[in-house]
């Protein structure tokens, strides 16, 4: 086995594009700052993440709590094709404060759960909700992560090609674990547009989060480019979301959820030319 890098990595793509993955927090870009990312896409050397998660982050949902990578560790394997290698340590869990303290879960959970009910039930209000998150924010409510005892890990293994990444999740969590997350996500200032075999949706009407019928679905650009295209395996869920909250959110993304763990196995493709997405569209 290579030696755990300390430094950032980054692959070039095909058409301008590049991955770079990190072994520590970075980039860290408001909200979700305090967790690691996965990867990073590149346009021109300019990173557009902004608070995604990155391609291919685990999320390990609990039946009290989520658990989030607080904790991890980066390999870079020799040979070709390139692979990473990054063991994610599920040690974090998402807490909100209001000024110096924190809110009680026993209160703010049943209010969330609630609220994130009625967000996904009734799409003609989520204007109405996405105000009422930025004046959360204005109200001093703040989302932080804080260490929590770990839960095991989560070894995700990224495997480069000119125009795509195969991802491969490998699973040693805890008993009780109620489902897998892998969080596919980029900034929501240049993913404005998704579409799949049925439909094209822009901004706020891609929803956060509705689920994805069909085998794979695409975020890009206004004009198509640049784009990321999730490919869902069989046997799992996949769902689309977008938020962008001045000074809070900005995130676009496609995640997988797993019910049975093992081994889970998916690509994403990636591209800079809006004719490739139109082609992916039209193919089904």
């Amino acid at each position: 086995m290579a030696p755990v890098t300390e430094e950032p990595y980054t692959y070039a793509l095909a058409d301008g594009l590049a991955l770079r993955m990190y072994p520590d927090r970075r980039p860290g870009n408001l909200e979700i700052a305090g967790i690691h990312k996965a990867l990073v896409l590149l346009r021109g050397g300019v990173e557009l993440v902004e608070e995604g998660a990155g391609l291919g982050l685990p999320i390990a949902k609990y039946g009290d709590k989520t658990y989030f990578p607080g904790s991890a560790t980066l390999t870079i394997l020799p040979g070709k094709p390139t692979v990473a290698v990054k063991t994610y340590v599920m040690d974090s869990i998402s807490v909100k404060s209001l000024g110096d303290g924190r809110i009680s879960d026993l209160i703010y959970h049943p209010l969330h759960r609630a609220f994130s009910h009625m967000y996904l039930r009734l799409g003609a209000l989520r204007g109405v909700f996405d105000t009422v998150i930025e004046l959360r924010g204005v109200a001093g409510v703040r989302t932080s992560f804080e260490p929590a005892e770990p839960r095991g890990e989560v070894e995700v293994t990224y495997v480069f090609r000119p125009d795509r990444v195969e991802i491969r999740a490998r699973t040693g969590l805890r008993e009780g674990c109620e489902e897998l997350i892998v969080l596919n996500e980029q900034g929501a200032s240049t993913f404005r547009r998704y579409s799949d075999a049925g439909q094209t949706l822009m901004d706020g009407k891609i929803g956060a989060w509705d689920t994805v019928e069909g085998a794979e679905a695409t975020l890009s650009g206004l004009d198509g480019a640049p784009s990321f295209t999730v490919e869902r395996p069989p046997g799992t869920s996949l769902w689309r979301g977008r938020e962008s909250i001045r000074g809070r959110l900005s995130w676009a993304g496609l995640a997988l959820s797993f019910r049975g763990f093992g081994e889970v196995a998916y690509t994403i493709r990636v591209a800079n030319s809006p004719s490739r997405v139109t082609l992916a569209a039209k193919s089904h």
